[in-house]
């Protein structure tokens, strides 16, 4: 009869430790193993077991301190096989991105792969109180077939300071350490032993007042201890993580309270980690959810009662137990067993969520400083204000170009250029045409964009544009003292796009000095070819005297005719060529400057710099495929 009435704790929980006597704990593991050199009994603890202030406490408290702030160091753990993999895994995360894992839940994950059969941890948290909780915890943890045990007095008459917490863990004597930092009781439960289980008996806090602001899962599942060092004094407040917790409440204020922290939490995956249960008498059979239980706490203890007096109120028991609503409570706190050779599902529920916090963690990061580099760098208003400016610029410096080359072209002293006045006008070229270059050749739209340039200089683009990068390379350049050719003086960069102006300079450096020359060969070459057939002519007019004037002189006319033709051709055809390649050198250095512009436009000024590319992504994605290959 008692298999039946809480049977469904013995067929949900799985094999039990091989030694119980010890557990551990990332934050205190090293006093606890302590436990296993006291003196057990079935009573209450005696004077002479309990742990005396010395040195050596001091030092356990300053070991305690550490190991509650420290990460966990995998050198030398012995690992299962099956979790090695995952181990370390999760501890090259943590070294990737320190400050997007939780280092108290991380340390308990690991401790869990440490072992075949996690220790689990479940904290019941009372809301600003922990009487109901205390209540429920010894319901959860009785045992109708034996009478009342010491611990179920000591759990009930623990009135000290519930923000320094209770501990449970199972024992085969019950056994209390009241100077110990963390108060611990020993509990002959099944639960307990068959599950692998300890409970953290604490306070959570709820605020009277709406509050709109989020909680995330550490408030359930990392609840705060305060702990009194014994040599100074001080209270101090450590981070236990847990890997599921029961809030508990009493009335409809702490279901309001419960249902107002629930709302604004973001659980994601680790929903099912929180249970509320909640005291309400004559509720508890109206609970369907599995997110809230409403119990009876006091029929519950009746009806322990009864079976306790009495083994013939077994009717009494199962009826009053069932109305009570700790049954469905016992059966959340059973699905913690572990099946056989597979991974804890409460423990594969910590470390899913320490996964998918570090990748959302490593993700804002990334975008928290690429928003911070945009708030610093220009408005997209003003790059498109500049982007319409350099338009309209460029639209001017076209018209530009095409009238003012027309009419540098059309004036009088390139017209007097003429192939039949190069006789007496041919030195006068290179003036003529650098005058009209000088003049004509996109003077106007060589100002604007110095006017242009101090726009953007204003707006701020100039700064991280490719006109400071070379005047960055420019300033770098230092003259080799051991180089026995001299160097020129560098010219310093303009802070504007200087494309007209090399293009000028390179007309009037390469293209006028070249038509200058073809305009005085071709002189050349008229003057002594008619000079030559002029004085063949001569010479036949007098060496045969029967030849007449006229017939001599078609040589000397035939030569003069041919050097004319031939200096008219080919002038006209190199004075088009170069009007034609002024025009292009001029399309050409607008095209690129305004290219330069709209350059600048969209990029300088954005104080971008690259992001450094770190493995942490890499190495959260190995940590998640490690733990999918546990499936």
């Amino acid at each position: 009869m008692p298999a039946k009435l809480r049977g469904s704790v013995a067929k949900t929980l799985s094999r039990p430790l091989d030694n119980g006597s010890v557990f551990y704990c990332s934050s205190c593991s090293t006093w606890r193993r302590t436990l296993s050199t006291r003196s057990r009994n079935g009573n209450a603890c005696r004077q002479e077991n309990r742990i005396p202030s010395s040195p050596s406490t001091v030092s356990a408290n300053a070991s305690r301190r550490q190991l509650a702030t420290v990460p966990v160091n995998s050198a030398g753990r012995n690992v299962p096989a099956q979790y090695k993999e995952l181990y370390e895994a999760l501890n090259r995360a943590r070294e990737a991105a320190p400050e997007q894992v939780n280092v108290s839940r991380l340390q308990l994950a690991l401790r869990g792969l440490e072992s075949e059969v996690p220790l689990v941890r479940v904290a019941v948290l009372g809301l600003n109180d922990a009487t109901a909780a205390r209540k429920l915890v010894r319901l959860l943890l009785a045992d109708p077939l034996s009478p009342r045990e010491s611990w179920e007095d000591i759990l009930d008459s623990f009135d000290a300071d519930m923000s320094r917490g209770l501990l449970i863990r199972y024992g085969e004597v019950s056994e209390t350490i009241p100077n110990d930092l963390l108060p611990t009781i020993s509990v002959p439960s099944s639960i307990l032993k068959k599950g692998n289980i300890e409970i953290l008996v604490s306070t959570l806090g709820a605020e009277t007042e709406f509050s709109t602001s989020r909680l995330s899962a550490d408030t359930f599942l990392v609840p705060t201890v305060t702990i009194r060092t014994s040599h100074s004094g001080r209270h101090n407040v450590v981070r236990y993580p847990v890997h599921r917790s029961i809030v508990c409440g009493s009335g409809a204020d702490d279901l309001l309270a419960y249902s107002g922290l629930i709302a604004r939490s973001n659980l994601k995956k680790e929903a099912r980690s929180v249970h509320g249960v909640i005291e309400i008498p004559g509720a508890a059979t109206e609970s369907t959810s599995d997110r809230i239980s409403f119990v009876d706490i006091h029929q519950a203890d009746e009806a322990l009662a009864k079976f306790r007096e009495s083994v013939q109120n077994a009717s009494l028991y199962e009826r009053g137990w069932s109305r009570s609503g700790v049954q469905p409570v016992v059966d959340w706190l059973s699905s913690l067993r572990t099946e056989a050779g597979t991974l804890n599902p409460s423990l594969r529920t910590l470390i899913e969520a320490l996964i998918d916090s570090a990748e959302t963690g490593v993700v804002t990061e990334e975008t928290r400083r690429m928003l911070e580099q945009e708030a610093e760098s220009i408005p997209e208003e003003v790059r498109e204000q500049l982007a319409r400016l350099v338009s309209a610029w460029a639209e001017r410096a076209h018209i530009e170009l095409r009238g003012s080359l027309e009419e540098g072209f059309a004036s009088k002293d390139w017209k007097d250029l003429a192939w039949w006045k190069l006789f007496w006008r041919v030195d006068d070229i290179s003036m003529v045409t650098s005058e009209i270059l000088e003049k004509k050749y996109l003077c106007r739209a060589e100002k604007e964009v110095i006017w242009t340039a101090g726009k953007f200089e204003q707006a701020g683009v100039l700064e991280g544009s490719p006109l400071a990068s070379e005047d960055v390379v420019s300033e770098s350049v230092e003259p080799d003292m051991n180089s026995s050719t001299p160097m020129e003086p560098s010219q310093p960069q303009a802070p504007w796009p200087t494309q007209i102006a090399q293009s000028r300079t390179k007309l009037l450096g390469t293209t006028v000095p070249s038509l200058h020359a073809l305009a005085q060969r071709l002189v050349l070459f008229s003057v002594s070819t008619t000079t030559l057939t002029t004085a063949l002519s001569a010479l036949t007019y007098v060496s045969w005297p029967t030849t007449s004037i006229y017939e001599t002189g078609t040589m000397a006319a035939v030569g003069l005719i041919y050097s004319l033709r031939n200096q008219q051709k080919k002038w006209d055809a190199a004075r088009a060529f170069w009007e034609e390649e002024v025009r292009e050198n001029g399309r050409t250095a607008l095209l690129e400057t305004e290219q330069e512009l709209r350059t600048i436009t969209q990029q300088g000024g954005r104080h971008v710099e690259e992001i450094a590319k770190t493995d942490a992504r890499e190495r959260i994605g190995t940590a998640r495929k490690a733990l999918d290959e546990l499936d």
